[in-house]
């Protein structure tokens, strides 16, 4: 198992230099997953949901030491993510997508801005979402149309396939997730609504980022607090008027 000292920086790759900087920063440095009292230690149990190529893995397995299940349906992202984990021994990868129910289904995959590839992409909605947030980062108008140029132009459509969280647990025999770590691009619920009755019980804590889109900041609030969990939010400086939040879910 990898050390603490590990430098997830000098392992993980991207082919978009920019977009890795972006996940390094949030997620090692500002350790966004790892706020509101959220704990992982050696040995616990991390569903990463919406893996993309891995920082967040990599970072549970050689910050916190430990065991990680990334779940990537999109195929190229998936063959980054498996190969920046390699040297982690404690993380598993899957190539399959979080849903509300189990079977195949079709994804769109921006080789181009692949953080925004997901089940629900709508390329004009997610160029109006991003140019918000370079805006948000200190870029002028015209630096973020220039960033802009290209990423939402070609979009290509996969075939995947999705599984229920209960059903994971099952065959993997998972008796219990120490955080359900959630990055789905506004597939968030359907993540959420393939947890059965019976195994809300093992899991500890959820970070899960939240699309609101037509109330679905309120509809995942009342479900996890349903489910006897304490919730904090938080917006991100960088997600200022975009309606994306984190929340925070914790057993009291």
């Amino acid at each position: 198992m990898p050390r603490r000292s590990v430098d997830v920086r000098s392992v993980v790759r991207h082919p978009d230099p920019s977009q890795l900087l972006y996940q390094l920063r949030e997620i090692v440095d500002e350790r966004v997953y790892l706020d509101h009292g959220v704990r992982v230690g050696e040995g616990d149990v991390v569903f990463d949901v919406g893996a993309n190529v891995g920082v967040a893995a990599a970072f549970f397995a050689a910050h916190c030491r430990a065991t990680v299940h990334s779940f990537e349906p999109v195929k190229p992202i998936y063959d980054i993510l498996r190969q920046n984990l390699r040297g982690f021994p404690s993380c598993r990868a899957h190539n399959v997508g979080l849903s509300s129910s189990s079977g195949r289904a079709t994804i769109t995959y921006y080789p181009n801005a692949d953080a925004m590839s997901g089940l629900y992409a709508d390329p004009e909605t997610d160029r109006l979402f991003t140019l918000e947030c370079f805006r948000n980062v200190g870029m002028t108008p015209d630096e973020a149309e220039r960033a802009l140029v290209g990423r939402f132009d070609d979009s290509l459509m996969l075939a995947c396939e999705l599984r229920t969280l209960s059903s994971v647990l099952r065959d993997h025999t998972i008796d219990r997730v120490h955080l359900l770590k959630i990055d789905v691009e506004r597939a968030e619920l359907d993540v959420l609504n393939g947890i059965e009755d019976g195994d809300w019980d093992r899991i500890d804590q959820i970070v899960v980022e939240v699309h609101d889109d037509d109330g679905r900041l309120t509809a995942v609030a009342r479900l996890l607090t349903a489910r006897g969990f304490s919730l904090a939010t938080e917006q991100e400086e960088a997600m200022q008027g975009t309606g994306v939040h984190l929340v925070y879910a914790l057993r009291p």
